[in-house]
């Protein structure tokens, strides 16, 4: 099996090639991990993406691209657009083209985070953001096409490969003793090693539909950074702040975490509590 993955600079990507390269090798020698960036295709034009993919053609293509700078979107709305909604039809339509499954990556911001319990598949997106916008254009995108294709909404990533609020936080808290997190921003951390693995399991269960993947549990933001604090050893005092006391361009969800009992109930698989990943995340980086 050829599987492409665009986007592969970025923290998901990066940890998706090395997964499932390393699971190949392991597992299914005769699989074929493509890592691509912008340098090697530019998923904002039509044309270069069905080129491209028609030349590689992939049994899969995960599209990991994204501008993820959520405050940056706010002024580059036209740029927000061409990679997250423009980028993710092109790349849906090249793969019904070509007969592959394609996987998209999308965003717990398509909500608004006024419900008070965790997100459905089922439940209607309501954006706040430029950002969040544009994510559901491109699921819109992906859906209208009608392909063989999973959409995989995810939320609050860490990872090793890019900077994250974990490391963050760690570098605040090493400047000074005391760092101001929000309270009323509720989610759930997602590992990146753990979301490829499930990747995994879309691509050999063959997954259609939406599907909500994080790390189990939800926490605020203020509970993050301390559970951060706690397993380094730092003592660093995390105080309270409110999403209003806090300024930003973007606009988001207070309560954006996702319900992931479907990706369960259908693979058999129960992402690991938001805890465990982060130990586990944490000790490995230190």
């Amino acid at each position: 099996m050829k599987v492409l993955v665009i986007g592969s600079h970025g923290m998901l990507g990066r940890d998706l090639v090395n997964r499932l390269s390393n699971l190949s090798d392991q597992k299914n020698p005769g699989n074929e991990v493509i890592a691509v960036d912008r340098e090697h295709v530019d998923i904002t034009h039509g044309e270069d993406a069905s080129k491209f993919i028609t030349q590689v053609k992939p049994d899969v293509i995960v599209n990991c691209a994204a501008f993820s700078n959520v405050d940056a979107c706010e002024t580059q709305i036209s740029e927000a657009f061409a990679v997250n909604a423009r980028g993710a039809r092109n790349v849906a339509l090249a793969g019904k083209q070509t007969g592959a499954k394609v996987i998209h990556i999308s965003t717990d911001y398509v909500f608004d985070g006024m419900k008070n319990e965790p997100y459905l598949e089922t439940d209607k997106p309501h954006p706040l953001s430029v950002y969040g916008k544009s994510k559901l254009e491109g699921e819109l995108a992906v859906q209208e096409i009608k392909g063989n294709c999973v959409i995989i909404r995810t939320a609050w990533l860490f990872g090793p490969y890019r900077k994250n609020f974990v490391t963050t936080i760690l570098e605040l808290g090493r400047k000074n003793r005391s760092v101001s997190v929000v309270t009323d921003q509720h989610g759930s951390p997602t590992y990146t090693t753990d979301l490829s693995d499930a990747i995994r399991t879309a691509i050999s269960k063959d997954l259609r539909g939406i599907y909500h993947v994080t790390n189990s549990g939800t926490c605020s933001r203020h509970e993050w950074a301390q559970k951060i604090f706690e397993l380094t050893g730092n003592q660093v005092s995390v105080l309270p702040l409110k999403t209003t006391d806090y300024k930003r361009a973007a606009r988001v969800p207070q309560n954006s975490s996702l319900d992931c009992t479907k990706y369960t109930a259908t693979t058999g698989q129960k992402m690991r509590p938001w805890q465990e990943a982060l130990k586990e995340y944490i000790f490995q980086a230190m």
